[in-house]
């Protein structure tokens, strides 16, 4: 009899064939969810316990029963889908669809997160049972998008007379983008001043800037203010109180996290989250780097290891980092502890990697690594004091600074220095000259010049994914989906890279902010997150988390709601819903557009072109969720 290996891809399980010896082994995709919510109800018994509801996906059928037939010719399964809660989750459902067939076989759970001959064959030696915590957490994840997205959306299209979704993260995410417009909206611009003077000494000219009047920060609204100043000075002497020189260190960043990968490459290259992840799970099936849904940054110790080796090799002893540990702590775990997104073999090169996309993605992940790993930049910081009066030692109450910064060693910056956001600027390498204290200083000349505060930038995918992180809110593994879902529901326009909610975004982000002012709030989700993780680990129940977010967080409010919307016409014409997920793949369903009109296409498109019509619920099928709900 043979052990038969499930995964979820195609190209994983035809690569990892390849590693085991047959027919010993057989090794089958499963493709993805084999089941899931049904698509034209709730699917979510409230009244008992949330009990969910699951239905074979229709695209899944012929393949279930080939994996009948394989686990009932098999002597003990091996799950080893994807190494986080929803790749846990996929493993239960398989474990619980198939029973039968397993009957008394032995069930291994295989988490493997780099898709190699070595990685494969130690996750298989340290095979471990399905982790009924991580499942918890996944359907109470799952339940509570349900209830919030099924929910809320019927309400939301009868109030705004269109066909809208919410959706308990992405609305938020909506949220953000509509407040900072706001913020640009209620934008009051200021002038102000800055005093600069040239002077010179000995042939050599030092800049310098008016940094305090009176022991503050110069408050130099007006011209009249700067006019008046500059005359004041006129006739001063200048000289130099003070001059200090200091070396400072500049670490490399950490290797990439989900998050920072993306924000990467859309600075670097342009790519937009979906775009990135699609580019990286192509090089993880393929075994090039590590898995790519993570919110840690630790490494193995052989991996720092080789990669010591590499940057020996190539750069020189000097440029290996004294530290042999890489951890640097995520803002959020919303996943499981996983390694950093690294190449699994540090001695394969960009230039080795075919497909151009490919390459330069593998390319900044390799260098990433390897930065950090490598020995800190330094700097030589040198600074001087300059002072104002009548005479040396008479000074004026005010003072002038002169700062330079040039780099003594490069370090890790040889290999990768991170891309800027658009707006972003680096700091300037400027030398500043050699100066002693109680030099007397020539003015040659004033440079005041006007400023004018901005509004506050609208995000770019790069600087929203950041704000995400920063908030806690989601995982960052579903970003990628989450702004592709909201682009193509047209809530938010793109001008020059920068992300524009539209007319109907910002009605629809204010509709829920008003009546769900709590549920829809950064704060709580990024504690809902935090609640979740806590279920993952075994420290709270997902009935408890389930009870409280209905009866005192959704509920009531859903509720007041509901008794000030009129229910759709007597013969039940539904408003809108969620679209479900694709019957082919299991991913979710979004509203696309064609040529006959909108109909609802996998969000993996191309890559899937599956298509699915669900009917959507109605008013009433959340009023009736409401029975016996007191709305306070």
């Amino acid at each position: 009899m043979t052990k038969l290996l499930l995964v979820e891809s195609p190209t994983k399980a035809k690569r990892i064939a390849s590693f085991l010896v047959a027919p010993a082994w057989k090794v089958i995709a499963t493709r993805g969810h084999l089941r899931d919510l049904p698509p034209d109800s709730l699917g979510i018994d409230i009244d008992h316990g949330f009990a969910m509801s699951y239905v074979t996906l229709p695209a899944q059928k012929a393949l279930i029963g080939k994996l009948r037939t394989a686990v009932s010719a098999a002597e003990s399964i091996y799950l080893a889908t994807d190494p986080d809660r929803e790749g846990e989750a996929i493993a239960w459902h398989v474990a619980d669809l198939l029973k039968t067939e397993i009957g008394s076989k032995p069930v291994h759970r295989v988490v493997c997160t780099a898709i190699t001959p070595v990685a494969v064959q130690a996750a298989l030696a340290a095979s471990r049972p399905i982790d009924l915590a991580l499942v918890e957490a996944q359907q109470a994840r799952r339940t509570v998008d349900r209830l919030v997205g099924y929910l809320t959306s019927p309400f939301a299209c009868k109030l705004l007379d269109t066909r809208v979704s919410a959706g308990r993260v992405q609305s938020v995410c909506l949220r953000l983008l509509v407040e900072r417009e706001k913020a640009r909206e209620d934008f009051e611009a200021q002038h102000y001043w800055t005093l600069g003077a040239m002077f010179s000494v000995n042939d050599i000219t030092v800049d310098a800037q008016l940094a305090r009047v009176q022991g503050k920060s110069p408050a130099l609204t007006r011209r009249d203010i700067v006019d008046r100043l500059m005359a004041g000075l006129q006739s001063a002497v200048f000289w130099v109180e003070a001059v200090s020189q200091v070396e400072r260190k500049r670490s490399p960043l950490p290797p990439f996290t989900t998050a920072t990968m993306q924000q990467a490459a859309s600075n670097a290259l342009g790519y937009s989250a979906d775009r990135t992840m699609k580019i990286a799970q192509t090089l993880y099936e393929n075994g090039l780097i590590t898995y790519i849904r993570t919110a840690s940054t630790l490494v193995p110790p052989d991996a720092i290891t080789n990669v010591h080796d590499v940057i020996r090799q190539e750069y020189g002893a000097n440029y290996v980092a004294k530290s042999n540990v890489t951890v640097a702590k995520p803002i959020h775990v919303s996943s499981e502890a996983h390694e950093a997104i690294r190449p699994t073999d540090v001695t394969v090169r960009p230039s080795e990697i075919r497909s151009a996309e490919g390459a330069k993605l593998y390319d900044l992940i390799w260098r990433r690594f390897v930065a950090a790993h490598m020995a800190d930049a330094t700097y030589n910081v040198s600074g001087a004091k300059i002072y104002a009066g009548k005479a040396p030692a008479q000074p004026y109450p005010l003072e002038f600074h002169a700062k330079g910064r040039t780099l003594r060693f490069d370090g890790f910056l040889k290999v990768y220095e991170e891309a800027l956001d658009e707006g972003e600027t680096h700091i300037l390498e400027v030398e500043l000259p050699l100066l002693e204290a109680r030099q007397i200083l020539t003015l040659k000349q004033w440079q005041a010049q006007e400023h004018v505060t901005s509004a506050p930038d609208r995000y770019t995918e790069a600087s929203l994914i950041r704000a995400l992180e920063q908030h806690g809110i989601g995982r960052p593994s579903t970003y990628a989906v989450m702004l592709t879902t909201l682009r193509e529901r047209q809530y938010f326009n793109v001008a020059k890279k920068r992300l524009v909610p539209t007319a109907l975004g910002i009605q629809l982000s204010l509709l829920l902010s008003k009546h769900f002012p709590r549920c829809f709030e950064n704060g709580y989700t990024a504690s809902l997150e935090a609640a979740l993780d806590q279920i993952a680990h075994g420290k709270l129940s997902r009935l408890q988390l389930l009870q409280l977010f209905w009866k005192r967080d959704f509920a009531p409010p859903l509720k007041l709601l509901a008794a000030q919307v009129r229910p759709p016409l007597a013969d039940g014409t539904p408003m809108s819903s969620p679209l479900g997920n694709c019957p082919r793949c299991g991913a979710p369903l979004i509203e696309r557009r064609g040529r006959h009109g909108t109909f609802a296409g996998c969000s993996q498109y191309p890559r899937c072109q599956g298509t699915g019509l669900s009917r959507p619920p109605h008013i009433t099928t959340a009023t009736s969720a409401l029975q016996g709900v007191s709305p306070s």
